[in-house]
């Protein structure tokens, strides 16, 4: 270990000249140091150690037969396995155009012929220094990096979590349970997936919140058996927009598409929904495939003012409003794959 480096390091230092006394100088000097160190006498047999072994540090000479020690330093940063190896050159050549090339090709320093021996522990000890603090950042970067990517997926989680729960909360006071939310979220993921949707866990996640609305709405109203009056069903519709806008303010993906969701969810194919009037193509196609999984749900539950309806009901039901409540060509996917429907439904049924 040398001195300056971190504990339990001895670096491997691979020596290139074809002239064995500097070989056998500059091995005996750096040993001496504390480093590890191989020869190689020639261009191809130092690019065999590098691919056998990577090296801490190349000490390369320039002239050499056959391979110079620019084509090897090329060839080394060429090498995305071997290109931040550290290259000090080590020549007789002094001409400044010698040097400036061994810059050209990759090479971090430059060291004269005949060499100092202070001067050449106190350059590989510096750059050594400087690939093992860079090293040492690029572990703590990469580190960074993952706890931030996991404290991320945290916020995500926590905020999924959040809007799930949020929208229990809507269901409890109408004395639903929460596999309501659950399978809404669960068929808007299926209907979104086979339609062609593209962020299918942001859908499901937002369709969960698409009574968020009802929060605020008195619970007279909400839970009051029989017909509603006009008046009653007036304050009842307002659950979209006072939901709407509980959502709207925020940036953030999730809670945007949910805003959307529970502004749109009850708009009817045919401009007779609420609380907008919107037509068709005017809905959005999140709003278009919650208020089939919605209705579907719903129709299908016992709630304090209806019965529930039998599945030949419901089908009968979606096959009339076709064209008229929801959109035909997600009416049709949903027929196509009713199994998967009714093996969600199986899945979150309600406790008795």
């Amino acid at each position: 270990m040398h001195k300056g480096l971190p504990l339990e390091y001895t670096a491997d230092i691979l020596i290139v000249d074809d002239t064995l006394a500097n070989l056998q100088l500059l091995s005996t000097l750096l040993k001496e140091e504390g480093y590890k160190v191989r020869p190689a006498n020639n261009g191809a047999m130092a690019l065999q150690a590098v691919a056998a072994k990577k090296p801490d540090l190349i000490l390369l000479d320039i002239k050499m037969p056959e391979m110079s020690g620019y084509e090897v330093c090329a060839a080394l940063k060429d090498n995305p396995e071997t290109k931040n190896i550290p290259v000090l050159f080590i020549s007789a050549l002094n001409d400044v155009a010698d040097k400036i090339k061994a810059f050209n090709v990759g090479a971090l320093d430059y060291i004269n012929k005949p060499f100092q021996f202070e001067e050449v522990k106190a350059r590989v000890a510096t750059h050594l220094r400087l690939k093992a603090y860079e090293d040492d950042m690029e572990a703590k970067i990469a580190l960074g990096i993952r706890e931030i990517e996991e404290l991320n997926q945290e916020i995500i989680d926590t905020q999924q979590e959040l809007i799930f729960t949020m929208g229990q909360i809507c269901e409890t006071r109408s004395h639903e349970t929460g596999q309501h939310v659950k399978r809404v979220a669960e068929y808007s993921y299926l209907l979104a997936k086979l339609y062609g949707f593209e962020d299918l866990e942001l859908m499901k996640q937002a369709a969960s919140m698409h009574d968020i609305g009802k929060v605020a709405i008195p619970d007279s109203i909400l839970n009051k058996p029989g017909q509603l009056t006009a008046e009653e069903w007036g304050v009842m519709k307002t659950h979209s927009h006072l939901g709407y806008q509980m959502l709207c303010m925020s940036q953030r993906p999730l809670f945007k598409l949910a805003a959307t969701i529970t502004l749109e969810h009850h708009e009817k194919w045919d401009g007779s929904g609420y609380p907008s009037g919107l037509k068709g193509g005017e809905i959005s196609v999140a709003g278009r495939i919650t208020a089939i999984a919605d209705v579907f749900d719903a129709l299908g539950a016992m709630r304090c003012y209806k019965p529930s309806k039998s599945l030949e009901e419901i089908l009968a039901i979606f096959q009339q409003e076709k064209g008229r409540h929801f959109d035909p060509d997600m009416v049709t996917l949903f027929f196509d794959h009713l199994d998967g429907f009714i093996a969600i439904r199986n899945k979150y049924a309600t406790p008795e």
